[in-house]
């Protein structure tokens, strides 16, 4: 009974802001009850670590996304479609996959990086994974991915939830020359891309300050700043290469525009209803490959190049 308690006097400030945000998201409908759960628990993996900057990394990203879907919410409902009747379309509430699509990698990396932290001979001697002579470059790394995971997750979102409101007409990202109807998955503009880039600069400008400012009081030395950045932003890319090959886009015969489905779910398509592109991930699913690849990519080159967020 100690150890609940003191967690969570430990934690007080970090609690408060999930209440507050589990009631904001209940009262607006901005996630579904599944997904509120999923938030708690994602909020309550981040709270595991010692490093208070990842939780206010997913609170932000949480507040930026919700500010960036409102832009012209009325404007993006007319652009699109959903795809549960002829309306008009736009972001509904948010469900349980959707948020471990765009937490989940963090979730992992930060799970691993508290066990790394944590470590003991006992632990060591017990379990198939051992500290050895590459744990000590893990643990530095581990943080990097955390931070570009949710840089990459935030350009993304900035890119898509503002871009589509960009007045040139978007094009093909694996095939220029192509114009494509806005909210086609693949679609980017170059507003959208500047976009991205903003979102990403906010995401790593907070986890800046976070570190210097709250444990464990670390400064991030502007070469890591400036990867993490243009891993964001190379998130952004990746999501919408990912979109236009593996990903389908449907669309409605008689008015033009893309069906969007509810939750980042697969469309059926049938009737008025067109196909293009390879179907083989839904939009979760493209989310979560890219924040696992952006991770993945950011690990590699903070590996190979020494940097960390604990260089000073």
């Amino acid at each position: 009974m100690d150890l609940p308690l003191a967690f969570a006097r430990s934690h007080i400030p970090q609690i408060i802001g999930t209440a507050c945000l589990v009631g904001y998201a209940h009262l607006r409908h901005k996630l579904t009850p599944g997904g509120i759960l999923a938030g708690i628990l994602v909020a309550f993996i981040h709270m595991l670590h010692p490093w208070q900057a990842f939780f206010w990394l997913l609170i932000l990203f949480f507040l930026l996304g919700t500010v960036v879907t409102r832009i012209g919410h009325k404007a993006k409902a007319r652009i699109t479609q959903s795809a549960t009747d002829t309306g008009e379309g736009g972001e509904g509430a948010r469900t349980s996959a959707q948020v471990f699509a765009n937490s989940g990698t963090a979730c992992v990396l930060i799970l691993l990086h508290v066990w790394l932290l944590n470590s003991t001979p006992f632990t060591s001697s017990t379990l198939p994974l051992s500290p050895g002579p590459y744990f000590p470059v893990l643990e530095s790394a581990l943080p990097v991915g955390v931070v570009a995971q949710y840089a990459a997750v935030a350009a993304d979102t900035f890119s898509s939830e503002l871009g589509i409101l960009a007045k040139s007409q978007p094009f093909l990202i694996t095939a220029p020359w192509k114009k494509v109807p806005p909210g086609t998955n693949g679609g980017v503009t170059f507003d959208g891309l500047l976009y991205g880039g903003l979102g990403s600069v906010l995401l790593v400008q907070t986890a800046a300050l976070a570190l210097k400012f709250l444990p464990p009081y670390i400064i991030l030395a502007p070469p890591t700043a400036a990867l993490l950045i243009g891993m964001g932003l190379l998130g952004s890319v990746i999501d919408s290469l990912l979109g236009a090959v593996v990903q389908a886009t449907v669309t409605d015969k008689g008015t033009g525009r893309v069906v969007e489905g509810a939750g980042g779910q697969r469309v059926k398509v049938g009737g008025e209803r067109v196909q293009m592109g390879w179907d083989l991930l839904t939009n979760n699913g493209v989310n979560f490959a890219m924040a696992a690849l952006t991770s993945v990519i950011a690990m590699g080159c903070a590996w190979t190049t020494d940097l960390s967020l604990a260089r000073t």
